[in-house]
């Protein structure tokens, strides 16, 4: 793994409105993400995951820049974006709403949430889908406005999570169902609070609407916190592999399908309109996928470094796919990793060979994901 000791801040790469508060309170690593800083180390991967089990944490991901379409053809287009029945979205939902390409290929994973009848975000991971939306909106007449508005996401992670977020912003909090949302005003800083987040954790997100007044909401919740044993932290890798969660462009991207990730639960076929990749779809779905996302558990010493790339996955000599991420879990003892393989070769107890630049990896599969949703 390749050593830097510097990270040179410039205008080029935007900064969220949280960043002087992360850097306050001891962020150490960051990695560029929608051309923006993600901080995702302060004490080191395993000791930011344990202050999170044990308390609760805040999460600066304004990375996760939003969508807006609004407009009198709002859900028209949302709908041909999306495999999801968007139909079935209430306003103050929201719902896990990919991006595909007409071949069925991930462009984004979203999530997508509807304040109005007219007026909906898609929450973006790494990717310029703006521009994709923008073009397909253009091209296709849709009659609305796309545009990026002030938007930065704060989550709010861990066991005391629930705690917190009803002493700031009121009991009302608690009655929030998984995946819904409510519009608020705090003290002079307008939000929206969504109960969901990055990981199986009780979680909450907040999506703050006024860029000036990041510090001051991180502050707020950062003291209000002193006795829930509150720390700063990111995206762990370890809670993303435990709770089966993928992330855009590391563990999937363009060349695959929801089927081959397990996602064909959210692909409405037989909906009337029409979407983006639908033929395309329909087609897998009548042959099958040629490729499967599966869990493996690796037999070795604890892997604290994760994988900087894609590495080979062999069965009997033989390449049938790749392993995406690996890292070891504390809590489960055991190193846990994301592979893609032929799916002759998918099936719950297959053992395989993980080709790594150091040695070879014995690995056995299992089924994803390791930890179910926390509940309240």
């Amino acid at each position: 793994m390749y050593n830097t000791s510097k990270v040179v801040f410039s205008p080029r790469v935007r900064k969220s409105p949280f960043f002087l508060s992360t850097m306050k309170y001891g962020a150490k690593a960051f990695t560029v993400y929608n051309h923006m800083y993600l901080p995702i180390s302060f004490e080191g991967t395993i000791p930011d995951y344990n202050n999170l089990l044990k308390g609760v944490q805040l999460w600066d991901v304004g990375v996760e820049r939003q969508i807006q379409i609004k407009g009198p053809d709002a859900e028209a287009l949302s709908q041909f974006l999306s495999p999801r029945n968007i139909k079935k979205c209430s306003i103050g939902q929201a719902m896990y709403a990919p991006l595909l390409d007409f071949k069925g290929g991930f462009l984004n994973d979203p999530v997508m949430l509807k304040l109005a009848e007219d007026c909906y975000w898609f929450s973006i991971a790494d990717g310029d889908s703006l521009l994709w939306v923008q073009a397909i909106a253009a091209g296709y007449k849709f009659d609305v406005e796309v545009d990026e508005p002030d938007v930065s996401p704060l989550q709010v992670q861990g066991p005391n999570s629930a705690e917190l977020m009803a002493n700031v912003f009121g009991d009302w909090v608690h009655d929030l169902g998984f995946y819904r949302f409510k519009e608020f005003n705090h003290e002079g800083i307008p939000i929206v609070i969504a109960r969901m987040g990055y990981s199986r954790e009780l979680c909450y997100e907040i999506f703050l609407q006024d860029h000036s007044k990041g510090d001051e909401l991180w502050e707020c919740l950062w003291q209000a916190g002193q006795d829930l044993n509150i720390s700063a932290g990111g995206p762990n890798i370890i809670l993303r592999l435990e709770g089966g969660i993928l992330s855009y462009l590391s563990d999937l991207d363009r060349t695959n399908n929801p089927y081959e990730v397990g996602l064909d639960w959210m692909i409405d076929l037989d909906q009337e309109d029409d979407f983006i990749g639908k033929e395309a779809l329909r087609e897998i779905n009548i042959k099958g996928p040629l490729k499967k996302l599966m869990g493996a558990e690796i037999e070795a010493d604890p892997i604290y470094e994760s994988n900087e790339d894609h590495l080979p996955v062999l069965i009997d000599g033989k390449v049938v796919g790749s392993m995406n991420a690996m890292v070891y879990s504390p809590r489960l003892d055991k190193n846990l990793s994301y592979v893609f393989l032929d799916i002759e070769h998918a099936r719950v107890g297959q053992e395989i060979i993980i080709s790594s630049p150091d040695k070879d990896l014995k690995a056995k599969l299992v089924d994803l994901p390791w930890l179910d949703r926390a509940k309240k």
